[in-house]
């Protein structure tokens, strides 16, 4: 370039200054024709920018912030009332599948680590569901659309991207330390409802949108942290409280294993306050299957008796009845209760409709969410409360049988890797607690819709993930230690 025409190039701080009054004034005048919503999304633009890049450079932290953003959606939903949750993680997944592909134009991404056992399950129920959506009695692709994500659709791109991003060891313990906080967090949440009172959010949510109905009732104040309800916090902590007690187990640092202790002993207090009954069976079912693939004598022997001493003490004893965490406790083995007893004849009435309906009477149409959709629709006066019957309302029994089918076939990986094959003790402790947590939490969905929601859901689908891993992980760690064999032989040569 010529010295005349070298004059007329801004140098670098004349083009900065340049860029930010041209910011400036195209906030300005988007404020000024269209609102202070467009002028704030023009001076947004620099930092979605950044973020795209950053998320292109450091795929694996995107991943990460995704994980956690999943923890706070719901929360997002119940004080912006107007952004449904699910086009905020539809918005998430679709940047970090966006970035990934971007990425692979330039370098390996390990496409290779999805090809798994999972993956195949996850697509198998996905295109089951696809067909779904020519099932004749659907009533609306509408309903369809929005309810297959939450479905199949998550579960299918939650297995693929987790082992492309969390191919390592390390991965896998810093999600629990994140997810440790996390819980910590939902539990402080909880706690301060429960001693402060609710914001004005959750006001509006409780007396506004109805929540009320279901959260301040005859028995007390059900608390939901920033879950999307009680059930769904509940089961949460529960599931928190299977992993970190199970997991404190196999740490090697005093200090870890104290600090996953506090966490499960928070979650569990979390899960109390929730005053959600059927949250129990999450522990009870985990610690029992935990107990089981523990394959030692003595610990059977101490879990089992630990596990019936709860019972007795919940169902045959009036112990601590005058506390109202107790008392709501000792009712899920109460089967008289009248919302048990409502639920099976709601089930006798989804009986004798299902009859001839093999696969289903269409995805989203099953339940309340289905008065949307299909208002004087027979299906939609009657709740399904529960993820199995909802399941089975919507794709019918063969739907159901392959979606228990495909949770079974996890599950019994998960089971035969923590007895058979992992040799890791640690590694094995970990994954052990997630398979524990898993069943804990396809336990409780048959007494709620838990499996297919915001946070518990990616979490649950997170979880398979590693637990389809631990096998690379389990390999990572051999070969590791054989490294530190051989470097050990070599300088007692030297």
């Amino acid at each position: 370039m010529s010295k005349d025409m070298s004059r007329f190039v801004p140098g670098p701080r004349t083009a900065v200054n340049l860029g930010l009054l041209l910011g400036v004034v195209s906030v300005t005048v988007a404020t000024v024709k269209l609102g202070y919503v467009a002028g704030a999304a023009v001076g947004c633009i620099p930092l979605v920018l950044y973020a795209m890049l950053f998320a292109i450079k450091n795929p694996y932290w995107a991943y990460t912030g995704l994980f956690i953003a999943n923890y706070f959606i719901m929360a997002i939903v119940r004080y912006f009332p107007s952004i449904p949750g699910g086009v905020i993680m539809d918005a998430l997944i679709t940047f970090n599948i966006f970035t990934l592909l971007i990425r692979a134009c330039y370098k390996p991404v390990g496409w290779e680590r999805a090809g798994n056992g999972l993956t195949v399950a996850a697509a198998i129920w996905l295109l089951y569901c696809i067909g779904e959506l020519f099932n004749p009695q659907s009533i609306s692709a509408q309903a369809w659309m929005a309810s297959i994500r939450g479905t199949a659709i998550y579960f299918f791109i939650i297995a693929i991207l987790t082992p492309i991003f969390f191919y390592r060891y390390k991965d896998l313990k810093r999600i629990l330390v994140i997810w440790s906080v996390l819980t910590l967090l939902a539990v402080l949440k909880g706690y301060v409802q429960r001693q402060f009172g609710f914001d004005r959010g959750e006001l509006d949510w409780l007396f506004v949108r109805g929540g009320s109905t279901t959260h301040i009732i005859y028995s007390g104040v059900r608390y939901f942290s920033f879950f999307s309800d009680a059930a769904n916090f509940g089961s949460g902590m529960g599931l928190s409280m299977v992993v970190f007690s199970i997991a404190a187990l196999y740490c090697k640092h005093g200090m870890t294993r104290l600090y996953f202790l506090a966490v499960a002993g928070a979650a569990f207090y979390g899960m109390m306050i929730s005053g959600t009954r059927g949250a129990l069976a999450v522990p009870f079912a985990g610690y029992a299957l935990y107990v089981l693939m523990s394959r030692n004598y003595k610990i059977i022997a101490l879990g089992a008796i630990m596990l019936i001493g709860a019972f007795v003490f919940l169902n045959y004893t009036t112990i601590g009845q005058g506390n109202a965490m107790i008392r709501r406790a000792r009712s899920a083995f109460n089967f008289q209760d009248k919302s048990l007893q409502v639920r099976i004849e709601n089930q006798k009435l989804l009986r004798a409709y299902m009859k001839d309906k093999p696969f289903g009477a269409g995805i989203g149409h099953g339940g309340g969410k289905a008065k949307q959709y299909a208002p004087n629709a027979y299906l939609s006066q009657i709740p399904t409360d529960s993820w199995f019957v909802m399941i089975w309302v919507e794709t019918g029994i063969v739907g159901l049988l392959l979606h228990l089918g495909v949770l079974f076939y996890a599950l019994g990986y998960g089971m035969r890797q923590v007895m058979f094959k992992l040799r890791d003790p640690q590694l094995r402790g970990f994954t052990a607690a997630l398979t524990a947590g898993v069943f804990g939490i396809m336990v409780s969905s048959y007494g709620n819709e838990i499996l297919g929601q915001f946070p518990t859901g990616i979490i649950i689908y997170m979880s398979q993930a590693f637990i389809f891993l631990a096998p690379r992980f389990d390999r990572e760690l051999a070969e590791a230690r054989e490294q530190n064999i051989i470097h050990e032989h070599e300088y007692l040569d030297d």
